[in-house]
């Protein structure tokens, strides 16, 4: 295969990031939505958000089981990407989409429109998109390479988000019908990118296959593949990562809007603050590569992190201060993406560890139950910014805050993010996986030379 038709293949293998992105960037603005355009409570948003990532988590699990299950000729991950295609732009439309109701019957609506988003079409696209990783190819270097494709182009996803919809939907005039419009042309995107994933990607390591010429155990129950993960322990780590940094994700996504608006006094800031998070996913994206053949995809992130880490303290120096502010923003960039990059190579090695210690390949329920706790990061992330506003006194649309809810948006934008990377950087120096790995895959190998 040429260099040029490799790249092509992982392009269109990351738009299907590039669509999930686009849609998770436009749901991390829906508190903003809820509160500063609709009108409904900081407090009961963060427990409607919350509550309904939690019940879309627990159907993580179940899809997990399904996906290793799915049979068609298209594999037993990719036709989940076709067949959610269309569903994707509706329940994005659907979201943005609130009619002029009463205060009950609004929030009646948020949690039916969120459920169906994130059970119903999230859940049903990014578990089978995760595990297309396993099941196309048991290379670290093109997982390192796929990690690095998904995260550059959900990064630009992200930019695309966070520096084009709010100063367009403003210039539009920024009401409820302005909202709709801009975020239906979005979801259209992210329609578009999850059917290019689809129409990008071949699956060579089909655990049904692999089963029918028994290289692994037959199908597994429920309960037996969830003891067997909790006796991985290197998923187990990946799953702590995963649930830290899913919080971090949900508070970027949507605490920057506070910040410019409230400690700088312009939420059109937020879209320069997007900007400047170019900078690190250029530079990452270019260097990444060479970094983790050098040092390991694990000390590639934790280097990363220290960055990160470093960025929070800066923009302590001054909390009002707009350069101190972006330039601590981009530092914070950087301690974010190597890790968005390795997190999912990472678990996909996991993937191999489990089959050489017990002998069963559980791609879907590795990614689903860790997509699991990932989402009640999300949930988690969420709910602390609805509800530290509310112990804040945060009041809905006013044009100026009060002191504690001033510290309160300095808290979820600077001092948990910080203590968020510490903790990752913690797990990850426990993580020495990449170290077996090779010896894993041989050993894999001489077994099926020598079954019997």
């Amino acid at each position: 295969m040429s260099r040029e038709r490799t790249n092509r293949s992982l392009a269109g293998d990351a738009m299907g990031q590039f669509g999930l992105n686009i849609s998770t960037g436009l749901v991390g603005m829906m508190m903003y939505y809820y509160t500063d355009v609709v009108g409904v409570s900081a407090a009961i948003v963060g427990t409607i958000m919350m509550l309904t990532k939690i019940l879309d988590a627990l159907a993580d699990v179940g899809m997990g089981v399904l996906v290793d299950r799915t049979k068609s000729r298209h594999g037993q991950a990719k036709p989940w990407l076709l067949w959610m295609t269309l569903p994707m732009f509706a329940s994005i439309f659907l979201l943005f989409s609130m009619p002029d109701l009463s205060s009950g019957s609004k929030i009646t609506y948020a949690v039916i429109t969120n459920l169906l988003f994130f059970i119903c079409v999230y859940t049903p696209t990014s578990i089978p998109y995760n595990s297309l990783m396993a099941l196309t190819t048991r290379s670290q270097q093109e997982r390192g390479l796929m990690g690095i494709y998904r995260a550059g182009f959900g990064y630009l996803a992200g930019m695309a988000v966070a520096i084009g919809f709010i100063p367009i939907v403003n210039a539009m005039g920024g009401g409820k019908q302005q909202w709709t419009l801009l975020a239906s042309i979005y979801a259209l995107i992210a329609a578009a990118g999850i059917f290019i994933a689809f129409r990008s990607t071949k699956e060579k390591y089909n655990t049904n296959q692999l089963r029918e010429l028994g290289e692994i155990k037959k199908s597994y129950s429920l309960w037996t593949g969830l003891k067997l993960l909790v006796t991985n322990k290197y998923w187990l780590i990946v799953v702590a990562v995963g649930l830290l940094s899913n919080i971090l994700f949900a508070l970027s996504t949507t605490a920057g809007m506070y910040y410019a608006k409230y400690i700088w006094g312009n939420v059109n800031l937020v879209s320069i603050m997007g900007a400047i998070g170019f900078i690190p996913v250029v530079v990452i994206f270019l260097g990444s590569g060479p970094v983790m053949k050098r040092i390991g995809k694990r000390n590639t992130a934790i280097v990363g992190l220290v960055i990160g880490i470093a960025g929070s303290l800066l923009r302590l120096l001054d909390v009002e201060n707009v350069s101190l502010g972006l330039v601590g923003s981009i530092m914070q960039s950087f301690g974010m993406i190597p890790l968005m990059i390795v997190l999912m190579p990472l678990l996909t090695d996991t993937i191999e560890y489990g089959e050489w210690k017990h002998g069963q390949r559980l791609v879907g329920l590795t990614n689903s139950v860790s997509s699991f706790g990932q989402k009640i990061g999300t949930a988690v992330g969420t709910a602390l910014i609805g509800w530290m506003l509310a112990w804040g006194n945060y009041k809905e649309g006013a044009a100026e805050q009060g002191q504690a809810a001033l510290q309160m948006i300095i808290g979820f934008n600077i001092y948990i993010p910080m203590i968020a990377y510490i903790l990752i950087a913690i797990l990850l120096s426990k993580f020495s996986l990449e170290k077996q790995y090779v010896q894993i895959l041989n050993d894999l190998e001489n077994r099926k030379i020598h079954k019997p």
